[in-house]
């Protein structure tokens, strides 16, 4: 027994220095990269995360119209000369410091787990290049921004400060503390500071630009013809990597900003349909770096329920800001975090935009946009040239190929297939070739694919 005890004390004590290692390391390769933040209202925490570039807390800015920062080890004061980055929403910003520039901390790859450790510096209470611990414990969904709760130790002046996991990456930034309770303390994920990073301004611009009043954006521009003009402009424009998507218009009326997109499923793609959805999307202001938030899509937001494309048609959709406003010229339309299969659109340039007025946009295409559904026209006889088919009238394709088996019915947007999508309803159509007519209805509903088949 004694023996046991002793290797157990021994195992203890090990696992206690190897902590306090990681800790100690930690803090000796952290330390020079963090700083502490000083405006005209108060003080927070910010560190290093590109060239002259600090990452923070939009709050530890909010209002300020100067502010400066200092390193642990000096009382040399640096002045910050403006932001090259800014989303409000997800409470971040980042700051251009002149004359200092200090190793930036790297970002973890992977995404927190409750239970695992996490150290955090910054200067709570002014006191600057305090490290303490603790451990993740959970993860958390506030007004659509995720955050990571943790145990470690943070106060007022602590905002804006790295927190690492046990290899020293970075996780998140410091945010908030919930003062009725015990070590329940959050931060605002790295994925919210990578898209910053991304897209952030090369220039500096004032933090006098980003002046608040009740949490609102204060547009200090008069350009009439974007923020106080009801105006269309035509765009046509396709992200490089994503031709079936078409960025057709933007259209500012009275309150609100709206885009409209069209997303094609062509003849020969290789399924016989796609599916797609809306995560939160964002427009970043390409001068300023600041980030707005749509409030409204026609498109699905739940992956699990999303809006079905068959071969062979195409669905129109909208996304809508509030008023985006006049300074706002040079920006990027941006899904998530921008990753593979997301809708982003980059470098979009009002100059570059032809005005048009409304007589000259069907936007009959966009209303019911996310009423529609599909049916799928196939045919059975071939004898007398290609079909042609109409809806209500209307022409919409025509099949030049048939199916010789009698008993087989092909799915929506099977090869041999005319895709035709519709709002939800019921319809009459007609077909002919140089020898027959055919005439019946078809009801489509919404999300939903009929096929409707012609015999001789």
């Amino acid at each position: 027994m004694k023996k046991i005890s002793s290797c157990f004390v021994l195992l203890v004590v090990f696992i206690l220095n190897a902590l306090g290692q990681d800790a100690t390391v930690i803090y000796k390769n952290t330390v020079g990269s963090t700083v502490t933040i000083e405006t005209e209202l108060g003080i927070g925490s910010g560190f290093f995360v590109a060239p002259n570039v600090i990452a923070s807390n939009y709050h530890v800015i909010e209002g300020a119209v100067t502010a400066n920062c200092f390193l642990s080890n000096s009382q040399t004061r640096y002045e910050i000369d403006g932001y090259v980055g800014v989303d409000q929403k997800a409470d971040l910003v980042l700051l251009h410091v002149v004359g200092l520039d200090k190793p930036k901390i790297t970002m973890a790859s992977g995404s927190p787990t409750p239970g695992e450790k996490v150290f955090v510096m910054g200067s709570p209470k002014g006191l600057p290049a305090t490290i303490s611990d603790g451990i993740v414990s959970g993860l958390r969904d506030f007004d659509g921004i995720k955050h990571i709760q943790m145990t470690a130790p943070i106060s007022p002046g602590s905002s804006g400060g790295p927190v690492m996991n046990g290899k020293g990456e970075l996780i998140g930034v410091s945010v908030s503390q919930y003062t009725e309770g015990q070590n329940i303390n959050f931060a605002v994920p790295r994925s919210y500071l990578q898209l910053l990073l991304d897209f952030m301004n090369s220039e500096p611009q004032p933090l006098m630009n980003l002046l608040a009043l009740g949490g609102e954006y204060i547009d200090l521009t008069t350009d009439e013809t974007y923020s106080g003009e009801d105006a269309t402009y035509e765009i046509n424009m396709f992200p490089g990597n994503k031709p079936e998507l078409v960025l057709d218009y933007m259209a500012s009326w009275e309150e609100q900003t709206c885009f409209y997109f069209t997303y094609t499923v062509a003849e020969d793609y290789a399924g016989r349909y796609t599916s797609i959805y809306m995560k939160e999307y964002t427009l970043i202001d390409r001068v300023s770096g600041k980030k707005y938030y749509a409030n409204y899509t026609d498109l699905p937001t739940d992956e699990n329920d999303p809006r079905w494309i068959y071969r062979g048609s195409e669905s129109p959709f909208l996304v809508c800001f509030d008023r985006i406003p006049g300074s706002v010229t040079s920006f990027d339309l941006i899904e998530g975090t921008c990753e593979d299969g997301q809708f982003c659109i980059t470098e979009l340039d009002m100059a570059s935009f032809k005005r048009v007025t409304n007589d000259e946009v069907d936007w009959d295409l966009y209303e019911k946009a996310d009423t529609e559904g599909t049916v799928s026209f196939y045919s059975h006889y071939g004898g007398s040239g290609d079909v042609s088919f109409y809806i209500e009238g209307i022409y919409v394709g025509k099949l030049d190929q048939y199916f010789e088996d009698q008993n087989y019915s092909p799915s929506c947007g099977d090869d041999g297939t005319l895709v035709v999508r519709l709002p939800a309803g019921t319809y009459n159509y007609k077909a002919s070739d140089s020898k027959y007519n055919w005439s019946g209805t078809v009801t489509i509903e919404a999300n939903g694919c009929l096929s409707q088949g012609i015999r001789e």
